[in-house]
């Protein structure tokens, strides 16, 4: 069995080097009130659509709609007894798409009682084979 170390892996072609094993996170995206934070991956740009409701927009278009994704939020002031989520919008229709996936960061302090929130901190992986 042979092992392989790197401290950095870079594209022939000189640029940034593209993970195409199928396990590995195609896309992360950290914002904090809809400002994208250093430490992004594939990420273009995040939209505030409205109170706890974002758009992530990808560099790179995943390969079909059928990528998976992992969301958390942070609230920080304070502890609370209510239940947060980072999910995908639960809109009509549009939520996700190749090169774009709609989310809402919320509440839930009862059965009926969901909330839409701008958490302080907001994160978002993906996984899924890259276009």
């Amino acid at each position: 069995m042979s092992t392989l170390k790197a401290d950095t892996i870079q594209s022939t072609g000189g640029g940034a080097a593209t993970l195409t094993k199928q396990n590995a996170a195609k896309a992360r995206g950290q914002h904090a009130a809809g400002t994208l934070q250093s430490g992004s991956l594939n990420h273009s740009s995040i939209t505030d659509n409205g109170t706890g409701l974002f758009t992530h927009n990808f560099t790179s278009s995943f390969a079909n709609i059928l990528y998976s994704h992992v969301g958390s939020c942070t609230y920080n002031s304070g502890a609370s007894s209510a239940i947060w989520t980072y999910m995908r919008d639960d809109g009509s229709s549009g939520d996700t798409a190749t090169g774009s996936i709609k989310v809402s960061s919320s509440y839930v302090n009862s059965a009926t009682n969901r909330t839409d929130f701008d958490f302080a901190f907001n994160d978002l992986i993906c996984f899924g084979d890259l276009a």
